[in-house]
């Protein structure tokens, strides 16, 4: 018995329960199944459970030996078990938990079944033991590891090795990094050892190299600080013994009816990427016959993968070891792949692989063919080619495909030769093999246009810069592909390849051969075309429509939209989302030919739209192709009185809809309101208005808040002053409803991503009602500051820091006034609880004219002689910068320490840093970002430093987090946009204002010589906080008259 806690009465009773829950009569099955079930909470039945799995010969009833299903089936409900009743920490557990005793008696004897004569009992109690040292080792189970390791080294029983090789290899990967390096120079000889004597096995040896893999993961972690030194001492005193074994086993040929031996391949080579990467320095002196090994097993696989994998559905997948374990010969050549992507981009390897480039390259594009598999389930699935295309980076085309772009990263201008020399040989190669009949002769080239369109952006940046000397003829590939590929009696996947090289080779296409290739993709629209060729013909469209001219695009357009709009209403899920982005370049391409296809464009696209409102792409792509259509007058007419009855519907009665699909029909119902004329926005506003109040008064979808404070805001900006007169609206017009809802928005209790628009609501307001608000401003900014006072999110404190920096240009006395009168709950003015915020925050503010016009503020704030500014006090320098760089472990043990200063000073302070972004930008390397954005890992390395690269301590300088942020370009950012609230209509807005034109450079020069002239001290202070960066931009600005 392996258990006291077990009595034989339980184990025959259970015994019992496992015949009945494996009987073939229904009845007694599910009764013998409930029985279990309802043991499962009884004192004892884990132990019965260890002891039937271990049970030896006669055992059984009246001395029978206990059948080997049973003991199976005793492991699966044990391992169930542990899942449900071991511990309350389980995401599966239902109670009552295991006593201690219990529990106690189980973990010491189930090792023993470690040794047993059956290899599937064996892997049933390894997996048994890994449950359970998830949750117990090593704290409830100390001896657990020791013990194994002890039965691994003592060697006297060929299967306690082999179980408990296989158990450790289970749970290692979860133990402690201490626990990793206590066992790991006892265990690492033995593993050899196991490698070295063809006695345990490939699935043995598998296990032992995924041991070894799992201690190579552990040491990269500790190869630094402490620990370096023992993992260094560890590794050196290993590699040359274990890299030797990898090259004697690399060496073994493979073949097809061995394919236990692929696992032990692969597992080295995963073995030898950690080194290559990890510990390069110390694996060079000895890892080179290993990396010969591996390389002639790159030179010699391709044969075996072609016979296994690119002519064979299933001859690379789906096999299993003795053991039961999965081993596929695709996952071993894309390991291999992985490993060579790994050398080309280490420097140390990059003269051995330059050697070779030419063979390299050729062979990576022989392993890059289709399999036979992927072209059965992507003929079947349209969909799953498209995902696998865009997404799959798992399989050997990925991993070739990122080898290509790593060679081009490495080697330049010197990969195009041998690149062009492989393409070359591959595509005569396929011609040679339809010559002889091949069926799969256009595999090569497929694989070969696969290559060309992969690295397409390096192929024509080196042709541009090579002045018509490139070695790839680009044209003459192009024109074979329209001769050869772009045929109807080529194969589908050849056909799409060709389509998908063309819109990857679009920008190098001559512009008089543009509309052959246009009316080939449009060609591969057609009614009846394969779905590779249709999903290529997209590809292609997307990108030639944005570089055709007005006349190629008339002579296709008709087809394309007919094309385009029969897959529109055909496609789902991955193909529809190509679709829709293809209609979108089209129709922006081709406006005027989309205006007779909008009904059979703009009708399924909102149906597709409502259907996949939660497909965070596929709504995009629909709310983007209806946009591309609101952009076209003669379009939007009709496409508003398509899609108004039924958004309107949608936000009239939101409790009826989910969230999602109230937002997004926010969103549409902008977008259609956006291009509109007055006439137009004026029948929107009185469709759409009433319902869009409602939901900014009472909705509580943060989302949903935000989107319909953007309509009222383009309201405002498409109907500007007379919008506040438009009727339609209950209770004294448009204003009044405008600003319960700005109220509504700046209420503390709502989360700041709802309210980050209010802000931008609040400037249209002043711009068309400045007047009529007079009487309303204190009671708006004494909200408003005390919104700002709450407010974390950094666009919600732009948006309001803004609307402050617009009414101090207006009238700056009556502003500082009035926000001097008024207290807020903590007791402060709010003039001073704003300057505080303001001054903390300045330094985030995104694009150029939102810089523009808040700096301005600032510095008209700094000239003011308002007595008021003279009291307040805020956040000086930081203090707590001596002994090294604030990491992220330090910073949540201690609090930040600043000094106070006056708020002028402050002023000073933030102007002169903004004349040294101005004066500077677009100077930023690569490095500052890096920097900037480290990781933790690399800010607590660099905290064993304690000083900056110069010596110096870290000073807390400010510096701005984004680039070139006074520049154009930096306006030109999608996410600066997004962030800072600007949409195209602001955008144009903000180009007339004269804000934009402001200098920031002579800004700052001007009233810093007002304030040196006028107030000569208080320019003195300022100096004395200054940084030495900042004092050299001083004298800068102070030395030029």
């Amino acid at each position: 018995m392996s258990s006291s806690l077990a009595s034989p009465e339980q184990v025959a009773h259970l015994l019992q329960l496992l015949q009945a829950s494996l009987s073939p009569d229904a009845a007694i099955r599910q009764q013998g199944e409930a029985a279990l079930e309802a043991a499962a909470a009884a004192p004892g039945f884990g132990a019965a459970l260890v002891a039937v799995l271990l049970s030896g010969p006669g055992a059984g009833p009246g001395g029978s030996d206990v059948p080997f299903g049973l003991r199976q089936l005793a492991a699966t409900v044990l391992k169930k078990l542990v899942r449900e009743h071991w511990t309350a920490e389980s995401p599966h557990y239902k109670g009552p938990q295991v006593g201690a005793e219990e529990k106690e008696a189980i973990r010491e004897a189930l090792p023993s079944g470690l040794g047993d004569e059956s290899s599937k009992v064996r892997t049933a109690v390894a997996m048994a033991v890994a449950a359970i040292a998830r949750w117990d080792c090593p704290q409830q189970w100390p001896g657990l590891i020791l013990g194994l390791v002890q039965a691994i080294t003592a060697k006297k029983n060929a299967n306690m090795v082999n179980g408990s090789v296989r158990c450790l290899a289970m749970f290692v990967d979860e133990q402690g990094d201490e626990q990793i390096m206590a066992i790991a120079p006892a265990l690492l000889p033995e593993l050899l050892a196991i490698l070295r004597s063809d006695e345990y096995g490939a699935p043995l040896q598998r296990k032992a190299l995924t041991i070894l893999h799992t201690i190579l993961e552990v040491f990269q972690e500790l190869a630094s600080g402490a620990t370096l030194a023992a993992v260094k001492s560890v590794l050196t005193s290993i590699l040359p013994s274990w890299l030797a074994e990898f090259a004697r086993l690399l060496s073994k040929p493979l073949s097809a009816d061995d394919a236990e031996s692929w696992g032990v391949h692969m597992e080295c080579l995963r073995c030898m990427l950690l080194l290559v990467s990890g510990f390069s320095r110390l694996a060079a002196p000895h890892i080179g016959p290993a990396l010969s090994a591996a390389w002639q097993m790159y030179t010699t696989s391709l044969p075996l993968y072609y016979e296994l994998a690119i002519s064979s559905e299933d001859g690379a997948e789906g096999n299993v070891d003795s053991e039961g374990d999965s081993v596929d010969f695709d996952g071993l050549i894309s390991q291999l792949l992985e490993l060579v992507l790994a050398l080309v981009g280490n420097q140390r390897y990059q003269a051995m692989m330059r050697a070779s480039m030419q063979q390299l390259l050729h062979l990576t594009l022989g392993y890059m063919q289709m399999t036979a598999a992927q072209a059965e389930r992507w003929a079947g699935d349209p969909n799953q080619y498209v995902a696998d295309e865009e997404d799959d980076f798992s399989t050997v085309r990925a991993a070739g495909e990122m080898l290509l772009d790593e060679m081009f990263e490495a080697f330049e201008a010197e990969a195009a030769g041998p690149f062009a020399a492989a393409v070359g040989a591959r595509l005569a190669e396929a011609a040679a093999a339809r010559a002889a009949g091949r069926e799969d002769w256009w595999k090569l080239r497929e694989a070969a246009l696969y290559a060309v369109g992969t690295v397409s952006d390096q192929v024509i940046e080196l042709a541009g810069a090579s002045g018509g000397r490139f070695p790839l003829d680009i044209g003459g590939l192009m024109a074979s592909i329209l001769q050869e590929d772009l045929v109807p009696s080529a194969p589908p996947f050849l056909i799409g390849r060709a389509l998908w090289v063309t819109s990857r080779l679009a920008p190098a296409i001559p512009a008089e051969h543009r509309a052959a290739y246009m009316q080939a993709a449009v060609a591969g629209l057609a009614a009846g075309s394969p779905a590779p060729a249709q999903i290529g013909a997209c590809r292609a469209l997307a990108q030639l429509c944005q570089k055709a001219r007005r006349e190629e695009l008339g002579a296709v357009a008709q087809p394309m939209f007919a094309g385009l709009c029969q897959l529109l209403r055909s496609s789902s899920d991955e193909v529809l989302h190509l679709v829709l982005e293809t209609l979108t370049a089209a129709v922006k391409a081709a406006p005027e030919a989309a205006a007779h296809w909008e009904q059979h464009i703009s009708e399924p696209t909102l149906h597709a739209w409502v259907n996949n409102v939660a497909d965070p792409l596929l709504s995009v792509d629909a709310r983007e192709l209806l946009e591309a259509l609101a952009a076209v007058p003669a379009c939007l007419p009709s496409l508003q009185a398509r899609m108004l009855p039924t958004l309107c519907g949608i936000i009239a009665a939101p409790q009826q809809h989910s969230s999602i699909l109230v937002d997004g029909a926010v969103e549409l119902i902008t977008v259609a309101l956006g291009p509109s004329p007055p006439e137009a926005a004026q029948q929107i506003h009185a469709a759409a208005t009433p319902a869009m109040l409602q939901l900014a008064l009472h909705h509580d979808d943060g989302e949903v808040l935000r989107s319909a404070t953007a309509y009222l805001r383009t309201l405002l900006q498409v109907g500007g002053p007379a919008a506040l007169s438009w009727p339609g609206l209950p209770g004294g017009g448009v204003l009044p409803a405008l600003l319960q809802a700005v109220q509504r928005l700046l209420q503390p209790g709502l989360e700041d991503r709802a309210a980050s628009l209010a802000g931008s609501l609040i400037l249209e307001l002043l711009r068309h009602a400045g007047p009529q608000m007079a009487l309303l401003l204190p009671g708006l900014l004494s909200t408003l500051t005390a919104r700002l006072v709450a407010a974390e999110d950094s666009a919600m404190v732009q948006s309001l820091l803004c609307v402050l920096a617009q009414l101090l240009r207006s009238d700056q006395q009556q502003l500082l006034d009035c926000l001097a009168g008024i207290r807020l709950s903590d007791g402060r003015s709010a003039l001073e609880a704003a300057m505080q915020k303001w001054c903390e925050r300045q330094i985030e503010i995104r694009t150029p004219y939102d810089i523009k016009l808040t700096t301005s503020a600032l510095a008209a704030l700094l000239a003011s002689s308002h007595p008021a500014l003279d009291a307040i006090q805020v956040k000086g320098k930081r203090l707590d910068t001596e002994g090294g760089i604030r990491t992220r472990a330090r910073a949540r043990t201690r609090a930040e320490q600043w000094s106070a200063v006056p708020l002028r000073i402050k002023i000073i302070m933030l102007l002169t840093d903004a004349f040294i972004e101005a004066t500077t930008q677009g100077v930023e390397s690569e490095d500052d970002w890096e920097e900037i954005s480290g990781s933790e890992e690399e800010e607590e390395e660099e905290q064993e430093g304690g000083a900056a690269a110069d010596g110096q301590p870290a000073t807390g300088e400010p510096q701005r987090m984004f680039a070139a942020a006074l520049g154009e370009a930096a306006f030109d950012d999608a996410e600066d946009a997004e962030l800072s609230n600007v949409d195209s209509r602001e955008a144009a807005r903000r180009t007339a204002d004269p804000v934009s034109a402001i200098d920031i450079p002579s800004a700052v020069r001007d009233v810093f010589k007002h304030v040196a002239a006028a107030q000569p001290a208080l320019m003195q202070a300022g100096s004395e906080q200054l940084t030495p960066t900042q004092l050299a931009a001083l004298s800068a600005i102070f030395g030029q008259q």
